[in-house]
């Protein structure tokens, strides 16, 4: 397929997927406070946790869409057997948490311009299966829908350079605390809290070879029903930075073989009742290998990451499965 031909048709839509794609271990909030304070009083003050972002959903030609209705479905499975401190080292006891959800992804991709964009706007649904084993004996499973997520953006057809072809979008999500959540449970499903979080896309592809990043800002409001065994007050995740990387190349018609990989830094300590926790900031890298199958306006892609330089979070292995499927609206006659 032409260039050409390639921007009259709805690519390779990762289209407006946003961070809440990787609900498997996204409600960690209230568990890893709960495993801090009962295996390492050292650090547990360090352990307020970011909600889970989008850490590596998002992949290959991901700045590529056009007009129409995009639908996807996002089955994913987290295992991590670690928690790391803010050195980086793990903290001991054998602590366990393993997650299953899938997130089911409606957008639409509008023909009306704004600044030379297309007007798209997005909603998700997490539907999740959490289990927490501690190193105490205590264990925690809760199951159902998460927080929703809804965006609204702005998506730009691709455009033509002189070696290759860019294309580019960007969007602002919000999270609402739809979630199942009780403030007597330690482990939920809701974060009860709202998430804003922008985030730029963009992909550069030349010949059969695409690089591709995703970069967000993440902020959020304060808890102020947190688990009564905390016995505090409120809480508050800090401000982060993070972003999804990936290259592949065109193996054959309908193939492609690449890299991906991710990167989160917290930059704002996490708050405890109003006050900053020193030392409580996090971070991670994953990196791993994926597969993307095609036809006609229907995607699968199979993606692997495992996780490093981890400081206050769990350290794991993630694998995520997504089905893509492209309605694209004709161009109206004039």
């Amino acid at each position: 397929m032409s260039n050409i031909e390639r921007s009259d048709t709805f690519r390779l839509g990762d289209l407006l997927v946003n961070r809440r794609l990787g609900a498997a271990a996204r409600q960690m909030v209230c568990c890893l406070w709960v495993l801090c304070l009962q295996t390492a009083p050292c650090v547990c003050s360090a352990q307020v946790q970011l909600p889970t972002v989008n850490l590596g959903e998002t992949n290959f030609e991901d700045g590529f869409a056009a007009p129409g209705w995009f639908l996807q479905e996002f089955p994913e499975s987290y295992h991590a057997s670690e928690l790391r401190d803010s050195h980086g080292n793990t903290i001991p006891g054998t602590n366990r948490v393993t997650a299953y959800s899938t997130t089911t992804y409606v957008a639409y991709i509008s023909r009306q311009r704004v600044f030379g964009g297309w007007l798209a706007g997005e909603v998700l649904q997490p539907l999740v299966d959490l289990d927490v084993r501690l190193a105490t004996g205590a264990s925690s499973r809760v199951s159902g829908l998460a927080d929703t997520t809804v965006g609204v953006g702005l998506q730009w057809a691709p455009k033509k350079t002189r070696s290759g072809l860019f294309v580019h979008r960007v969007v602002l999500d919000l999270t609402v605390p739809t979630g199942k959540y009780n403030d007597r449970r330690s482990v939920n499903l809701g974060n009860h809290l709202v998430v804003a979080e922008p985030y730029y896309a963009f992909t550069y592809e030349r010949k059969k070879v695409e690089f591709s990043v995703r970069s967000h800002y993440f902020w959020s409001s304060t808890n102020n029903e947190p688990f009564v065994g905390f016995g505090i007050r409120n809480m508050q995740p800090g401000q982060a930075f993070h972003v999804n990387y990936a290259t592949s190349y065109e193996l054959c018609k309908n193939v492609r073989l690449g890299f991906n990989g991710y990167w989160l830094q917290q930059v704002t300590d996490h708050k405890i009742v109003d006050a900053d926790v020193p030392g409580s900031k996090e971070r991670t890298v994953g990196l791993g290998p994926g597969i993307q199958l095609s036809g006609r306006e229907i995607w699968f892609r199979l993606n692997g990451y495992i996780e490093t330089d981890v400081h206050n979070r769990p350290s794991g292995i993630k694998v995520t499965f997504r089905i893509s499927k492209a309605v694209p609206t004709k161009q109206p006659q004039l």
